[in-house]
């Protein structure tokens, strides 16, 4: 079996387990981008020679984020799980977190950072990404965090402060 469609069975039975998730059958139809699915397939790699069992199930989430009306791709590296190792996607300012929106037959990756946490909000009709990271980006101390807000318009995602 490739990569590829283990990773899509994978992030298919997630949706499936997720009622919540809006558009699940938008969602089971989409095709999440190929650098994605590379980046999901490594990490689980490293995560198996380092002598962990990985399970990438929950790293993949689709919604429309943008307000297109096609589904997005967020992929959660904090969600992958390495039992008997440690994840290979985070470390000490955080863990990777990358947003996609689809621009028709192609996807554009159009955030990545490593994050300690994240949520998104609504502002009238405008969808929103909250982010803290380390204290490193915003001249603090590692231990201190930063705060960051960004617009997720319609083909990009905008910092607001």
């Amino acid at each position: 079996m490739s990569v590829r469609l283990a990773i899509t069975m994978l992030a298919a039975l997630a949706m499936c387990q997720a009622p919540f998730v809006p558009h699940a059958a938008a969602q089971l139809l989409a095709e999440f981008p190929d650098e994605m699915a590379e980046t999901v397939a490594e990490a689980a790699d490293r995560c198996r020679k380092d002598g962990g069992t990985a399970d990438v199930a929950k790293v993949l989430q689709s919604d429309d984020l943008n307000g297109d009306g096609r589904p997005d791709w967020v992929a959660d590296y904090e969600k992958l799980s390495c039992k008997n190792g440690s994840n290979p996607a985070c470390g000490p300012h955080g863990c990777l977190l990358q947003l996609y929106y689809s621009s028709g037959d192609d996807w554009d990756k159009v955030f990545e950072d490593f994050v300690k946490g994240y949520k998104f909000s609504t502002s009238g009709t405008t969808r929103m990404i909250h982010v803290t990271t380390s204290g490193m980006p915003c001249n603090k101390p590692d231990d201190e965090t930063c705060n960051y807000t960004y617009r997720l318009d319609e083909d990009a995602v905008t910092p607001v402060r």
